[in-house]
């Protein structure tokens, strides 16, 4: 079965209406596919595909633009995505260039300087994620760049921790899309649920998804609650769990013990040792995670970075890897140096 996640709560401002809708996807457990096709509906409902998604770090912004994606290729959309990482740029790179030498590595079937043909055919939807983990000196003209680069009508996604719906990016004809925390009782829902999915193990034991939500119930707002609203840290511990690495009392020891901070660096640990699985070293994990920091990483012979990928710690954008988030690059560059 793949991996359920818990739908993000958006809020939606669109071009000509004054007012944000509000738009909660409400089931408790959908597959990627599920996922992957309602995102694909949320932005194939706006005709000129131009949007801003909005969230906070682990909020899930990535994971809804990689899942739009997929979405948007599996019913053969009338655009094409193409998704690529901002966080890579560096100064004094300019946005085309940055995106053409990219596209070439991450796109080489796509024709080569030909970024601004490509971006104004209306047949390509860029997806920029991580504007604001750009270096701040690049961040101040990231918007005017992409108003340059793309027309009014050209289709194009912006996603950023920057900004957010109460002042929006000045980006022509876009809807903007916020996503917002889970609540404490829509995370406790999604634990019951996964609860009642689990099987249990030879010696008849099962995760505990049940007593992570009657924590949250009990103490909405207190660790446990505060911890597991925010889609990233729910994620690593749903796979913590699922691998037998974590219980429902150790996350409640170490919270007590290390606070939200020591907590998050647990689980990061977890989910990297969870995807090395005693096969890979740890060391050869932060080299490449160093990498990544500093440049881009195609594809290389040998299982180790499909491995990677197919345990969900790598992502693929195009031809290239990338961590799933940077928390989890920044934590494997620094932790196992």
């Amino acid at each position: 079965m793949s991996t359920p996640y818990l739908p993000p709560a958006l809020r939606l401002l669109r071009p000509g209406e004054p007012l944000e809708q509000q738009l909660c996807f409400a089931e408790a457990l959908w597959t990627t596919s599920e996922y992957a096709r309602k995102a694909a509906n949320l932005l194939e409902l706006h005709t000129s595909w131009r949007a801003v998604v909005y969230g906070g770090p682990g909020s899930g912004k990535s994971t809804f633009a990689a899942l739009a994606a997929q979405g948007l290729t599996d019913r053969r959309a009338s655009v094409v995505p193409l998704l690529f990482s901002m966080n890579s740029r560096r100064h004094p790179d300019d946005l085309s260039g940055w995106l053409s030498r990219r596209m070439a590595r991450a796109y080489p079937h796509l024709p080569r300087n030909a970024v601004a043909r490509l971006a104004n055919s209306g047949e390509y939807l860029f997806i920029l994620d991580g504007l604001d983990e750009m270096p701040a000196r690049m961040r101040r003209w990231a918007l005017e760049e992409v108003n340059l680069l793309f027309g009014v009508e050209a289709p194009v996604v912006l996603l950023t921790s920057d900004a957010g719906l109460d002042h929006p990016l000045r980006l022509e004809g876009a809807q903007h899309i916020g996503i917002d925390p889970a609540g404490p009782a829509a995370v406790a829902d999604y634990l019951d649920a996964l609860g009642r999915l689990e099987m249990p193990n030879i010696a008849g034991a099962t995760a505990g998804f049940d007593r992570l939500a009657k924590a949250v119930r009990e103490d909405p707002y207190g660790p446990v609650g505060l911890l597991l609203c925010r889609p990233l840290d729910l994620a690593l511990t749903v796979q913590a769990m699922r691998r037998g690495l974590l219980w429902p009392a150790d996350l409640t020891d170490c919270l007590a013990r290390d606070g939200l901070a020591g907590a998050r660096e647990v689980l990061l640990d977890l989910e990297i040792a969870g995807a090395l699985n005693g096969r890979w070293p740890r060391r050869r994990t932060a080299t490449l995670a160093r990498r990544l920091r500093v440049s881009d990483v195609g594809p290389r012979p040998g299982p180790f970075l499909p491995a990677l990928h197919a345990a969900g710690l790598l992502r693929r954008e195009g031809r290239l890897y990338d961590f799933r988030h940077t928390e989890l690059r920044d934590y494997a560059a620094l932790a196992f140096s």
